[in-house]
């Protein structure tokens, strides 16, 4: 009988060192930092397209594709889809005259079910445009919320480049919102 308690108290104690050894490892970052993807450690590349002077900054696990259009409103049509940052989206080109025009269009034209639409103006480095933030409710109950900046091309009065992000959550996501500040600055478009 004593060999029995031996071999419970040693199974106690060893059960009892993994548990403080894990919640040590917890406490000190050990398991977040292996468990979590920090948008602070996000990595870039940088994607040149092949038919139009654009370049912009993406997260490495990014994947595009490019459709580009001769005629309409619409010049490029770019996918992006990122299963890591859990976000899809779009770069743009358009033609258009009046961009808050396009933005109240494109609204109106919209199947979602808006709970909050705002688009202000916008003036970075080297551009200006506006930017459009908003979230939407889906047909099946779900939710979805976007960033769309739309940038004027310098010199340009009629051409637009819109980036769009999307991701399947009730508001922006804050480190989304990160990846989206990194991609708009890097933008080269010539």
């Amino acid at each position: 009988m004593r060999r029995k308690e031996r071999s419970i108290t040693v199974l106690v104690t060893v059960g009892l060192l993994v548990v403080l050894l894990y919640a040590l490892a917890a406490k000190t970052g050990v398991i977040a930092a292996v468990s979590s993807k920090d948008s602070s450690q996000v990595k870039y590349k940088n994607y040149r397209y092949q038919d139009v002077s654009l370049t912009v900054s993406l997260p490495e696990a990014t994947e595009v594709t490019e459709d580009y259009y001769s005629s309409g409103e619409m010049v490029l049509n770019s996918q992006l889809c990122d299963d890591v940052h859990k976000y899809h989206g779009y770069i743009q080109i358009w033609r258009v005259d009046d961009p808050e025009e396009f933005i109240k269009r494109s609204k109106l034209n919209s199947t979602f079910r808006f709970t909050s639409f705002e688009h202000k103006k916008i003036k970075l480095d080297s551009y200006q445009g506006f930017i459009v933030s908003w979230s939407a409710e889906l047909q099946d109950s779900g939710h979805i919320a976007g960033r769309d900046y739309l940038l004027q091309k310098k010199g340009e009065d009629d051409e637009f480049l819109r980036i769009s992000l999307t991701a399947r959550e009730k508001v922006f996501p804050e480190k989304l919102g990160k990846i989206a500040d990194t991609m708009v600055s890097s933008v080269v478009w010539k």
